[in-house]
């Protein structure tokens, strides 16, 4: 990297601060953390952040009755720092977990061609149910921006997403959650040839549960990443994948081959960053805080 891409990614690292400065948000907590820049007023702001989303639930555990909903905000509880043992989670966390199996999840149901590409319910099990199947999932779009067209990609993506999260969550041992990442073994063959079927975006999905799962799966893991980072353009940007996505799952990796992809992406980062700060026109805030945990990367590897 030259002097001047150098000076370049310490500017966008600085106007991504600045984004985050005075937001009283969950991202804009934890932006400020990660620069080691907290207010004092963080400490309390974080207890209400949690309370909120205490409030948001319903009866049932659920946010909105919606397992995606659920799980994302499962997952910024613990990113506050919330305890694993603490009510929200536990609420949160039981609904996600009551879907499991349930009516309309990925691969329920067989048929002759589906048996034959092991893809039915005498081959996989464990995942999570986002809607029975009278109801339309697709299409639906993620926090970090990626939008899934179609029924069985839709549901593949949620249960993914879901499970990602309940490990996080430390609940490893369960035995439905360890038949979900069997089943993404018997599945991960498939998603590593690029001339199947499985979208490199669908295999970031599984990519981001196996990067939260047990050391036993990281082959899994590793082998999935090269399928994804095989992805990356010279220049640093994607094809057929989206980018925050995809930055999404590496930053959570810490193999040597996910860091070095999540760097090169530096440039092409400076280059989409606005004024705000922000990456996009709708100045996303999960989004910003993505892209400037791979900025903030870049920088510290530099100073190395």
């Amino acid at each position: 990297m030259s002097i001047q891409q150098a000076l370049d990614l310490d500017e966008a690292v600085e106007r991504a601060a600045g984004f985050f400065e005075d937001r009283d948000t969950r991202a804009g907590l934890q932006a400020r953390a990660m620069l080691r820049r907290a207010r004092q007023s963080d400490a309390g702001l974080s207890e209400h952040l949690i309370r909120e989303r205490r409030r948001m639930t319903r009866m049932d555990g659920s946010v909105e009755g919606s397992l995606i909903r659920t799980a994302w905000t499962t997952r910024e509880l613990l990113e506050l720092d919330c305890p694993r043992d603490h009510a929200a989670v536990v609420r949160t966390l039981g609904y996600v977990l009551s879907t499991q199996n349930g009516a309309g999840h990925f691969a329920e149901g067989c048929s002759e061609r589906r048996h034959e590409r092991r893809i039915c319910c005498h081959y996989l099990s464990g995942f999570f149910s986002p809607a029975p199947r009278d109801e339309t999932v697709a299409s639906v779009t993620f926090p970090s921006g990626v939008v899934i067209k179609g029924e069985e990609a839709a549901r593949f993506a949620a249960s993914c997403f879901a499970l990602r999260i309940v490990l996080l969550a430390g609940e490893e041992r369960r035995p439905g959650v360890r038949k979900h990442l069997d089943s993404l073994v018997l599945l991960s063959e498939a998603m590593e040839d690029p001339d199947r079927s499985w979208s490199p975006d669908l295999v970031c999905f599984a990519l981001g549960a196996f990067a939260a799962a047990p050391f036993e799966y990281r082959p899994n893991a590793q082998r999935l990443a090269a399928r994804a980072i095989g992805c990356q353009d010279s220049d640093g940007n994607w094809t057929g994948v989206h980018l925050f996505h995809v930055l999404d799952v590496l930053l959570a990796m810490p193999t040597g081959p996910a860091q070095t992809a999540v760097l090169h992406t530096a440039p092409v980062l400076c280059s989409l960053q606005r004024d705000s700060g922000a990456f996009d026109e709708t100045d996303d805030e999960q989004r910003a805080l993505i892209g400037l945990r791979a900025l903030y990367l870049a920088s510290q590897s530099l100073r190395r």
